[in-house]
């Protein structure tokens, strides 16, 4: 599934959002991409390590895993 920021999602917990960052692990102990780079889009068919950041319709603020990401809205 491709990805970019401003894309509503549904995430873990069926939480809905929209996506504010885009962060690409780059080595095996950083797992949610903190340490990575930022991106302004994604495929998660690549199966990087990595997450993203995104705001509710409620002004919430969530992440997820990229694994964790169920469905582009």
């Amino acid at each position: 599934m491709k990805i970019k920021i401003g894309d509503k999602i549904r995430a873990n917990h069926n939480r809905e959002g929209f996506i504010s960052d885009i962060n690409i692990g780059l080595t095996t102990t950083d797992i949610a991409g903190e340490l990575g780079v930022s991106v302004k889009e994604y495929d998660t068919e690549l199966n990087y390590y990595g997450s993203v950041s995104y705001v509710t319709d409620s002004n919430d603020c969530y992440w997820s895993y990229f694994h964790q990401i169920k469905e582009r809205l």
